[in-house]
């Protein structure tokens, strides 16, 4: 029988069970940013809120930050070279770098593993 003067841990306290969860919700966000923009803004938002809380998970939100960064700078070009038509080709190259990022670093987060690092010119999280 338990002391009734010790404290318990709640079962999901932070910190215990899973702890990529909020590289696993950012991962969800960004993909669902493809289509709602905002949901990677708030996934920006988290990743900046969560860092500094584990050395593992801070290699995904590292990797998640850039992710954002560079791909709204693709964004933008693409934007830009809409001009000379070859913005779709340049939304087509993010879109499939994205999707590909999401992918490799979610499959890692399962796994509780770290990002080591990237491969394929930063398709491919390592």
């Amino acid at each position: 029988m338990m002391d009734p003067d010790t404290p318990q841990k709640p079962i999901n306290a932070p910190g215990h069970g899973k702890p990529m969860q909020s590289a696993i919700i950012i991962y969800v966000l960004y993909g669902a940013g493809v289509v709602f923009p905002l949901a990677a803004l708030a996934g920006l938002i988290y990743a900046y809120v969560e860092r500094g809380k584990d050395a593992t998970l801070d290699t995904h939100l590292s990797f998640q930050i850039a992710t954002f960064w560079w791909g709204l700078l693709m964004i933008v070009v693409g934007l830009v070279l809409m001009l000379f038509i070859v913005g779709f080709l340049v939304w087509l190259f993010w879109f499939v770098w994205l999707v590909v990022r999401l992918i490799t670093g979610f499959q890692l987060a399962d796994a509780n593993q770290p990002i080591s690092g990237t491969e394929m010119f930063g398709l491919k999280a390592i």
